[in-house]
Parts: C-alpha cells; structure tokens; sequence
C-alpha cells in the first residue's frame, strides 16, 4: 500500500504522540511506501521519521496555525499524488482537517480506529467504538479509492525516531484566500505537575465531591501517588476545576495503568477518555452509577471521606 502520515505540530516540537501513526502502518505490513506530510514541528526531529519519503511545510507560528490553510495545502499536495490510505493522528486540527479533506475529494473516512483487523484485494478491517464506548464495531471499507482514517490516540505505542537522517523536502504551507475564521491568538494552559495523558496514576472526581474544597483532597491525593489530576465535565462546569483537567470525549484521552473515579457516575461521554486504562477503581456512594460495569474494583462509599482516609493511610505507610 501507498500510504501517506499527516503529522501537524502545533508547537515547536515534535508531536510525539503523532509517532503512533508509524506502529499503526507497521500492523498493515511490511510492503507498505510510507510518506510523510509534516506541518512545522523541529525539522531535525522531522529528518528521522519513518518514512521513505518526508514532505514538509514551514509554519511560522504554529499556535495560530489556521485549519483552512492545512487544507487547502493538502488538496494541492494531492492534486498529483495518490495515496491508497492517509492517516491522521486525533487533534484538534486533523480533527477539522480530515473529514473536510473526506468531503472535497470523494474520500472514504474513519475516525477513532483503535486497532487493524485485516486486509484483502479488496477491502481493509478496522476496529473503533461505538455508542459512547459500550461496544466496538469491526468496519470494511472498499479499497479500491483512498480512505483516510483517524487514529484513536493511545491505542498505539510511540514508535521510535530513526537514528539516520533522510531528505526532507519543503514545500509551501498555501493560505485561503477567503478564510471563514481567523485565529489571532491561542493561549494553552500548561497544568502544573504530571501531565494527564502522560501519566501512569490518574485521579479523579466528579459531581459527586461536591465542592472546589473537595478537589483540594484529591489534588493531595495524586501528589501523594504520583499521579495527575483529573475531573469529569460535571465538576469543570461547577467551575471546581480547570477545563485543562478534563477527562472525556472532549477532553484528554487517558490510558494510565491506575484510575481512581470519585463521584463520577459513568457516563458515557466520560468513559470515552479513560476506558483504556488498564485498571479502573471506582468510588462511588451510588451502588447502581454506571462506572461499576466498567471498573475492576469498586468502593460504595462517600467520595470524601474515603478519600481523606485513603489520604491517611498512605501518610502512615510512607
């Protein structure tokens, strides 16, 4: 297959969840022409990528970097390429740009895959989710156009930057003439401490802490594991919370090995951010909220007394 990675960074670096693109194409096989389309990042990173081919266009401030000038540099770039499958990594510009680019050039599209089933002459399997998490669905999509698919983030592993350089060729990022919006600014939130999708401990809480006070304790909690703090969106609208903490499907998707719920009942658009951690605990004082049908251990309790005496327990063992 001819594939195509479209890798866009909106800071200076490197992407490196982006790299879960390169394991994704590595499970399709080992045939495969694999070529690159950056948008800004460190192009001495850019130089390593796996890729046989490297296209690159230079952005100058990639926080205002505008979706429509994305892709109408991408209809151009594929004005005389053909490209069998293009894979986006999921942020928020390829979620703007991939599906648009689906509907300019007759495209199928996939979004959220999380895992390759199969391929023959014909058609190619995938698998992604379906009804807010409750199930996944296997997908046949015909293979004789190009489709462009979307990868679930965190459902790969990081593939490693080669240790040899390759060309990397420039071409240029082209501007709407018309664009329908324009950013004049970005202002990212940089939180404090372990970063949500990076971290192996996650905690967090929901409605059912009941207070701004109440995520003093579990903040207290994820210093004392080692962890990082999340919240549902039912606690970032009570305003307990910053909305950079946000675990959900509009929030971060998280795949920690430990994730501790404190008054989040489960609903579906929460579990959509965490059902890949590898061990959920719940606490929950509600014996029938949802998050129990999806949690190895689970805690009828108060959230905040459990918590305080979670919090002493530790303080007594270390």
């Amino acid at each position: 297959m001819n594939i195509l990675s479209v890798i866009i960074n909106e800071n200076d670096d490197l992407n490196e969840s982006s790299l879960e693109i390169f394991s994704f194409i590595d499970q399709l096989g080992s045939t495969n022409k694999i070529s690159s389309l950056v948008f800004g990042g460190e192009k001495s990173a850019i130089s390593k990528l796996c890729s046989d081919e490297i296209f690159y266009a230079s952005v100058e401030n990639s926080e205002a970097l505008n979706p429509n000038n994305v892709l109408k540099t991408m209809d151009k770039f594929l004005s005389d390429k053909k490209f069998d499958l293009i894979v986006f990594q999921k942020d928020d510009i390829s979620n703007f740009v991939a599906p648009a680019l689906s509907f300019r050039k007759d495209f199928a599209y996939l979004p959220d895959v999380k895992k390759f089933v199969s391929k023959n002459e014909s058609e190619i399997k995938f698998v992604r989710p379906v009804h807010g998490e409750s199930a996944e669905a296997i997908y046949s999509v015909d293979i004789s156009s190009t489709i462009i698919i979307k990868i679930r983030k965190s459902s790969f592993e990081i593939k490693q930057l080669s240790k040899q350089n390759s060309i990397v060729n420039e071409i240029i990022l082209e501007e709407q003439d018309e664009n329908t919006f324009k950013i004049l600014e970005t202002e990212k939130v940089k939180s404090e401490g372990i970063q949500l999708d990076e971290a192996e401990i996650v905690i967090s809480g929901g409605r059912g802490i009941g207070s701004k006070e109440g995520f003093d304790n579990l903040k207290e909690l994820a210093e004392l594991l080692n962890g990082a703090l999340g919240a549902s969106r039912a606690a970032v609208e009570s305003e307990w919370i910053e909305t950079s903490h946000l675990v959900g499907l509009t929030g971060k998707w998280i795949s920690p090995n430990l994730y501790f719920t404190f008054g989040i009942s489960g609903a579906s658009q929460h579990l959509a951010g965490c059902i890949n951690s590898k061990n959920i605990v719940a606490v929950n004082k509600d014996p029938d909220a949802s998050i129990f049908n999806h949690s190895k251990f689970g805690v009828i309790a108060d959230c905040n007394d459990f918590i305080k005496e979670v919090i002493e327990e530790i303080k007594n063992i270390q």
